[in-house]
């Protein structure tokens, strides 16, 4: 009896974490099932108790690896058990919120010629409500097209990706959950540099309603600074704390000169200012709570910390 031949190792792995259920899970999972040029893509999809048609989806999408975890994990978590059960060279990262380019595998591939050990792209964005749009900005104005390759502080955990071989030399920065914010400020402190390429394109397609985007803001925003305590000091921490009433401002400024100056979105942006006001107040109050408890939120605070797969 001959062996059967072992299918060739995958060149780029993709870790897509899902955000409360399936709902927007399928529209990136064929995208990514159908990309150009690049054949030999792992896809991997971490599904805790929020996802139970796992059958179902893997009739649908025959290419995704869909990862049973048990109990209910945060989204760091999901990205940490993805991670470490891929295979491929280059590791990326998106959310089920976000749609990648027929060409998006293959150029984070042609980008990873490059030495930068962390590559991301952009984030576009086509329709939404107002809550949503608003979200959209906060979130991710910075990276709306067109951007200027390059050197950047920054990269977005819904486009982002990795060699393999740099962030394996941190694993004790993630142990069990894999926050960007930290893992992007150690390579840095190694003295690498982030990349940043306008090739590289997801387009966001989450749908929020107003109880849900300030429930989000809240959560991130403290999740945001108790990782931030962890790499600053006492003085810092409590600057940092006392200053945070100035960020709805700041946050909505920095946002809308960004969407003014690449003369994109801007009729969505006159709709969204009331909501993106709002949303970044709620980020503040959040971010605050974290520097002053030096903690996550329950919603983003893993229930059994020192357990993962």
């Amino acid at each position: 009896m001959q062996d059967q031949p072992q299918a060739p190792s995958p060149r780029l792995s993709v870790v897509v974490v899902t955000f409360g259920g399936r709902a927007s899970l399928p529209r990136c999972l064929d995208a990514l099932s159908n990309q150009t040029n690049v054949d030999d893509i792992e896809i991997i999809v971490p599904c805790d108790d929020r996802i139970t048609d796992l059958d179902t989806l893997r009739g649908q999408f025959p290419k995704a690896e869909f990862l049973p975890v048990e109990g209910r994990r945060v989204y760091a978590e999901l990205r940490a058990i993805g991670i470490k059960h891929s295979h491929a060279p280059i590791v990326a990262i998106t959310e089920a919120q976000c749609v990648p380019d027929p060409d998006w595998a293959s150029q984070i591939l042609d980008a990873h010629r490059l030495p930068h050990p962390a590559i991301g792209g952009v984030v576009d964005k086509d329709a939404g409500s107002a809550v949503s749009w608003a979200m959209y900005f906060c979130d991710y104005s910075r990276y709306t097209p067109p951007v200027q390759e390059g050197a950047t502080d920054y990269l977005t955990d819904c486009n982002v990706s990795y060699k393999r071989a740099e962030i394996d030399a941190i694993a004790d920065v993630w142990p069990v959950e894999f926050h960007e914010t930290s893992v992007h400020w150690t390579l840095m402190a190694k003295g690498q540099s982030l990349w940043l390429s306008p090739h590289i394109m997801v387009r966001h397609a989450r749908v929020l309603g107003l109880g849900e985007a300030i429930a989000d803001r809240y959560a991130f925003g403290r999740l945001f600074a108790a990782t931030r305590v962890e790499a600053i000091g006492p003085l810092k921490r409590w600057i940092y704390a006392a200053t945070s009433c100035l960020l709805p401002p700041l946050i909505v400024w920095r946002a809308s000169v960004n969407t003014l100056r690449k003369r994109r979105h801007r009729p969505q942006l006159a709709v969204a200012l009331p909501a993106m006001m709002l949303v970044a107040s709620v980020w503040a109050i959040g971010e605050f709570l974290g520097y002053v408890t030096g903690r996550a939120g329950k919603s983003l605070t893993p229930s059994n910390p020192h357990t993962t797969q």
